[in-house]
């Protein structure tokens, strides 16, 4: 044996002597994460584990070694044993609302980083994972990119509401009800519809609203919606609607769409482009609306939001609307100026139930004014 073979011998004998085992397993282990080789680290934490069951750090790597392997639900009992003995540890809470975002999850997920945020503050990865739980949940053919795990649960909504406008022109006033239903899982078809009964100029409306997003891939999503009344007094007999997006980075999301709407007497036509970004707490839009209306011109008109999130989804938004669009009077489709203002929200008593609102105000050109209010019960199941 050589000189050097003997010294090398010598070097690792005495390593093995300085490390303990345990530290010498996680070494290991963080090598293999290094290398790529996850089975591997999974392997060596597991069999660390079942000699050292109380070492945590071993625990929290495995915890994102299955994560990354697309076993989040396996990840998060991990997680749970840490948390139960550290409740407060940032870092741990993070990589349980990173594991339910990935599990298709992401309302339980906004809870637990939540309480990252409240912990710490300045943490960026949380902030930005927060942004992205949001997004799902808003946009979820849109969702970030996650791994090929098939535990994606689908989240069913519900929600019964009624709106009430009041016209200062001294017609009467409308009344709008509504049964919405969505059906959304993270990056996977999501489709949705509507029963609605509107009542308006002593006359009264029903119809029904079908539509579905299919994801393209994780950047691309298609939106289709149709609507239709069977026998219209004041409504459109039927709309068709098709809608491109994409996620873009930084929070971004774009679409265009096209709008074709069809009533007794007239046709619409309409060429939407908007933009929103999700950041921190906050979603922001625009939508650029330019119509063809037959006999009635041209009108362009722009809507800018802004909402504030809290307590999850929980959120309070400002809505306006300017420039020109389509409307109804005396059961023609006429073209004028508006200008409209509305605040809305909706709060969630807990993970099932939630209550959405509007209070708003739109000025019709020399028309009317309609001051309205909408109150709406929803549910998830």
């Amino acid at each position: 044996m050589t000189p050097a073979r003997v010294a090398t011998l010598l070097a690792a004998l005495l390593l093995g002597a300085l490390v303990p085992p345990a530290q010498a397993d996680l070494a290991r282990a963080q090598r293999q994460v290094a290398a790529q080789d996850l089975p591997g680290a999974q392997a060596t934490l597991e069999r660390h584990l079942a000699q050292a069951p109380e070492d945590a750090e071993a625990r929290f790597l495995l915890a994102r070694v299955l994560a990354w392997q697309g076993r989040p639900d396996a990840a998060l009992a991990h997680y749970r044993w840490l948390l139960a003995r550290e409740p407060d540890n940032a870092d741990y809470l993070l990589g349980e609302g990173q594991a339910l975002l990935w599990a298709g999850r992401p309302q339980p997920a906004l809870v637990s980083l939540e309480r990252a945020a409240q912990r710490a503050p300045d943490y960026p990865e949380v902030q930005r994972l927060i942004a992205q739980a949001r997004a799902a949940l808003e946009q979820p053919a849109l969702g970030e990119p996650a791994l090929p795990v098939a535990d994606h649960r689908r989240r069913h909504e519900l929600e019964l509401s009624l709106r009430h406008e009041d016209l200062d022109s001294g017609s009467q006033d409308w009344l709008i009800q509504r049964l919405d239903y969505a059906s959304t899982r993270p990056q996977a078809v999501a489709w949705y519809g509507a029963l609605l009964q509107e009542q308006r100029f002593g006359q009264r409306d029903q119809g029904i609203e079908l539509g579905a997003v299919l994801p393209l891939d994780g950047h691309w999503a298609l939106q289709a919606e149709l609507g239709y009344q069977p026998s219209p007094a004041f409504l459109p007999k039927g709309y068709a609607d098709l809608r491109l997006q994409r996620r873009l980075p930084a929070g971004w999301v774009g679409a265009f769409s096209l709008r074709h709407t069809e009533y007794q007497d007239s046709r619409i036509d309409r060429l939407a482009l908007s933009a929103e970004r999700y950041f921190s707490h906050w979603r922001a839009s625009y939508s650029l609306n330019l119509s063809r209306v037959e006999g009635a011109g041209h009108p362009l008109g722009h809507a800018l939001g802004l909402d504030r999130y809290y307590q999850g989804l929980s959120h309070l938004g400002l809505r306006l609307n300017f420039g020109e669009e389509e409307g109804l009077e005396a059961g023609r489709v006429i073209t004028s100026r508006v200008r409209g203002v509305a605040l809305q929200g909706r709060h969630w008593f807990g993970p099932r139930w939630a209550l959405s609102w509007q209070l708003g105000r739109l000025r019709q050109g020399d028309y009317y004014r309609r001051d309205g209010v909408m109150l709406g019960i929803r549910h998830v199941f």
